[in-house]
């Protein structure tokens, strides 16, 4: 399975061409057979014939030579995928991972295709292409960078990258490189934006037994309106951001940090119809905190994550004219642990999130959205503070417990039940719960994961 991960975690660094030396072996005794034949016959040829021959030869040459080319440029590239088949419900329309009442595939089925394609042997184009049955298989870039690296080790990318904000950042995507049947969504699913485009520089200090690696990059990102859940884009301007990893034996601790500025449209409040600026961001300073510790002695492993996220100058709805974009400031954990019984890893998670801004937003009822005529008799601020509370005030607590069995090296299958509950009269950040009508959910998932 290491392998495996190995391989989908692609940077092209350990493309192998034993094919190229093999057909070039080949290449070079065909044409030394070809010109000993040909010595020996040349004596009873005439001249023009001699010509001719050697015309042929030439052709034959050139022939062989082409063959050689394009066996060098299939073995140039190397083609991966991954596929996650995953089939849920819920005990109730709260919402959490996507999931209701209603059995559904949909939510976190995807397949996607990974290339890498060896321009030398230090210069790599890499890509990642993702389709989701959420987004209507509609394919998304996640990855297209070029990688080069230098004669010190140093490793520049540039292209669309991905953000390292997390532990699991590398393999977001693949799920079977991962032990659970999904990410902690309190950490994972806290900032929507994952890919940006830009450039990044890759450095790793070795010791004896340690690998000390720092990451910096700066660039620009989106996060569609279909992403989103409030019907506008949402720009990332000025990205910056360092992280760094310490692996020693077993251990890996890791920290990083990000800064951007955030532009948006005018969006909609999910579950209404009633048109906000709580999501118009206006050159917003957001800043992102992330650290991280793991132990994996490949039987045994403890991995724990925190988070901070911020957006400044959100404000607060005064008046039916001023009322400016708002996002919730959130504190977020998960610890959890597993160990591998051969084929079979069982595993506990213990996840919270809350938001720590919850002052800032106005005392207002979310009940004034709801009430019948509330859109045309309230006053847009009491509206939008009425909002404010229903779906920017986050608290929950979250109890995973599942299994993964690997059917071969290539496939997994995963089953996880998802307890949330804590949710202290907010909707515990669930887009189908802004009513507040819910003060738990129960999930249960399973999924097929495979790596081809």
């Amino acid at each position: 399975m290491s392998k495996q991960i190995a391989i989908i975690a692609i940077d092209g660094s350990n493309i192998v061409s034993t094919v190229r030396s093999t057909l070039l072996q080949k290449t070079t005794a065909t044409l030394s057979l070809a010109a000993g034949i040909s010595a020996a016959l040349f004596s009873s040829y005439t001249a023009a014939e001699q010509l001719r021959r050697v015309q042929l030869l030439e052709e034959q040459v050139s022939v062989l030579e082409e063959q050689q080319a394009e066996t060098n440029r299939v073995n140039n590239v190397t083609v991966n995928g991954f596929f996650t088949l995953s089939a849920g419900m819920a005990s109730n329309d709260a919402g959490y991972a996507g999931y209701d009442k209603t059995l559904d595939y949909v939510p976190e089925t995807k397949v996607g295709l990974q290339a890498a394609f060896e321009v030398t042997e230090s210069t790599f184009l890499i890509a990642q292409l993702v389709a989701r049955a959420e987004q209507h298989w509609r394919p998304e870039m996640e990855w297209a960078f070029l990688s080069h690296t230098f004669d010190n080790d140093l490793t520049v990318r540039a292209g669309r990258l991905r953000v390292p904000l997390y532990m699991y950042s590398d393999y977001l995507e693949v799920n079977f490189a991962q032990p659970w049947l999904r990410p902690p969504e309190e950490i994972y699913a806290v900032v929507p934006v994952s890919s940006y485009e830009g450039i990044d520089f890759v450095y790793t200090i070795p010791f004896d037994e340690a690998d000390w690696q720092f990451q910096g990059f700066t660039g620009v990102g989106s996060d569609p309106d279909e992403e989103t859940g409030f019907g506008t884009d949402v720009e990332y301007d000025d990205v910056m951001g360092l992280s760094t990893t310490f692996s020693y034996n077993s251990f890996s601790v890791r920290a990083s940090y990000v800064l951007a500025t955030l532009n948006s449209g005018q969006g909609y409040v999910p579950g209404t119809a009633l048109e906000t600026k709580l999501v118009n961001f206006t050159d917003s300073d957001a800043s992102f905190l992330g650290l991280g510790a793991s132990y994996d002695d490949g039987d045994l492993l403890v991995v724990a994550e925190w988070t901070r996220s911020k957006v400044d100058g959100s404000g607060l709805a005064t008046s039916a004219t001023n009322y400016s974009g708002n996002w919730q400031d959130v504190d977020s954990a998960y610890i959890s642990v597993a160990y591998r019984f051969g084929n079979i890893t069982p595993y506990v998670t213990y996840a919270i999130m809350e938001t720590t801004d919850d002052d800032e937003r106005a005392d207002a009822t979310t009940q004034s959205i709801f009430d019948a005529g509330a859109s045309a008799g309230t006053d847009p601020a009491v509206k939008a503070n009425g909002t404010n509370q229903a779906i920017f005030d986050v608290q929950r607590s979250t109890y995973s417990a599942g299994f993964r069995y690997d059917i071969n090296a290539n496939m997994a299958l995963k089953f996880d039940v998802t307890y949330s509950d804590d949710f202290a009269n907010t909707s515990g950040g669930l887009t189908g719960n802004v009513s507040q009508a819910e003060e738990d959910t129960l999930v249960y998932t399973t999924s097929l994961n495979m790596v081809f």
